[in-house]
């Protein structure tokens, strides 16, 4: 088993990674930077962003197959890869189709983002640091934005350099990861096509004969990496799949989870352009400043959370209730203001709330489902939103049925995010009544 030293190294690492990985400063004037060189509105909402989405969703789809088999570091390297040519090829004055190009590799960056997740759960391989992994992991890359934020809001603010140079330094930044990539400890083992086959078989043959076996026991069994047959990966696949959704307090918390991950990522993805709209140069952006200061809110929030000793299986839906109604109520009202500032700090309320319920959701997930499965379960919760929003962007963005306009699409998840209130109202209605 990895010592309590060694998970502490292994988690070290992943943690910088995470950290610098998320210092990509251009990203929160990236719709500025857009019109800057020359591309209206409607091209950054239905030419550029919508590429970006198709190729999260086709990348999503295959990813964690292939993270699987080729045992995590080569797509964690492969994700460093990608962000350098994603900030590369918008040097200089890009056309339409580098910048499609762009976010195809955007695209895969944001999904690969399952690799290094996934790679310390198999490094590790003990459940018992889990909980502590994901906190660490998701500190660290809150931690990052608000750095980002910050060194783009300082940037922006002062006029010391051009804007040019938030690209550099995200250049930079994921040129960093990727050399840290290289110095990552390999995984011998994966969760389905280089299983680790002696510890599977003496756990059925223990288990078959009644003796209950440590977590410690099972982990100190030589590892081996043998590739396993096809046909076996599908069925272990598709047992952990009925292990988690035969549960119904997990479908409830995935359907959550997909529902919530749509929703923000839609209004992370538009509000930039609201905010441009609604500033037309006549007040100077501030938002490098707001995602530090909601990325800080929401690494507070998640810290604070994951040290309350909560029946929140028992409780939550009372919780959730209302936090998910407060969702749509900030976003109600983001839809008819028109003031940048209260604007702002309706965002900030917004995606602080938001980083808090997911942290929730994420870990009680992880805690009833098999810990192997993790990667799996969240990859597909992930499919699906990515698929909802593909869907919502062919029809309404890209105006297949109808081109219903940025503030349009934030109404639109506030009711949907007031649905899932009302249906999460009648759930714990009922549990009261039982």
């Amino acid at each position: 088993m990895e010592t309590c030293e060694n998970w502490k190294t292994v988690s070290l690492f992943v943690c910088v990674f995470a950290m610098v990985r998320e210092i990509r400063p251009i990203e929160p004037f990236f719709t500025s930077y857009l019109k800057s060189i020359n591309f209206t509105s409607d091209q950054i909402n239905e030419e550029i962003y919508a590429v970006g989405t198709y190729s999260c969703l086709v990348l999503a789809v295959v990813i964690f197959l292939v993270t699987d088999y080729f045992r995590y570091k080569p797509l964690i390297i492969a994700d460093g890869i990608a962000g350098i040519f994603t900030y590369a090829l918008l040097l200089g004055t890009p056309s339409l189709i580098r910048v499609q190009m762009e976010q195809m590799f955007f695209g895969f960056f944001y999904s690969s983002e399952v690799a290094f997740t996934t790679y310390l759960y198999a490094k590790v391989n003990d459940k018992q640091y889990y909980q502590k992994i994901t906190s660490l992991v998701k500190a660290s890359m809150l931690f990052g934005r608000f750095l980002s934020g910050l060194i783009a809001q300082t940037v922006v603010s002062t006029q010391l350099l051009n804007e040019v140079y938030l690209l550099y330094i995200s250049i930079f930044s994921t040129s960093f990861v990727t050399l840290w990539s290289l110095i990552l400890p390999k995984v011998e083992h994966s969760l389905y096509f280089h299983r680790n086959e002696e510890l599977t078989v003496n756990m059925k043959q223990h288990q078959s004969n009644g003796v209950t076996i440590d977590d410690t026991v099972l982990n100190d069994v030589l590892k081996t990496s043998q590739v396993t047959k096809f046909q076996e990966v599908k069925q272990m696949i598709f047992d952990d799949f009925q292990s988690a959704y035969k549960n119904t307090y997990v479908v409830k918390k995935c359907f959550w989870w997909i529902v919530a991950v749509i929703g923000y990522i839609i209004v992370a993805t538009y509000i930039q352009v609201v905010w441009e709209d609604v500033s037309k140069s006549k007040t100077e952006l501030m938002n490098g400043a707001v995602e530090s200061i909601h990325t800080l809110c929401g690494a507070a929030g998640t810290y604070t959370v994951g040290h309350l000793n909560y029946d929140w299986k028992k409780f939550g839906d009372v919780i959730f209730t209302v936090g998910t109604f407060v969702l749509a109520l900030l976003l109600f009202i983001i839809y008819f203001c028109d003031s940048l500032w209260i604007l702002y700090i309706l965002y900030i309320m917004f995606g602080t709330c938001y980083q808090i319920l997911l942290t929730i959701t994420t870990s009680e997930v992880a805690k009833h489902i098999k810990p192997d499965s993790y990667g799996l379960i969240f990859g597909f919760n992930l499919f699906m939103s990515l698929l909802i929003i593909s869907i919502f962007t062919l029809l309404f963005i890209q105006g297949l049925v109808v081109v219903i306009g940025t503030k349009n699409q934030i109404l639109t998840v506030s009711l949907m995010f007031a649905s899932m209130s009302a249906l999460l109202f009648v759930a714990a209605v009922r549990k009261w009544k039982k």
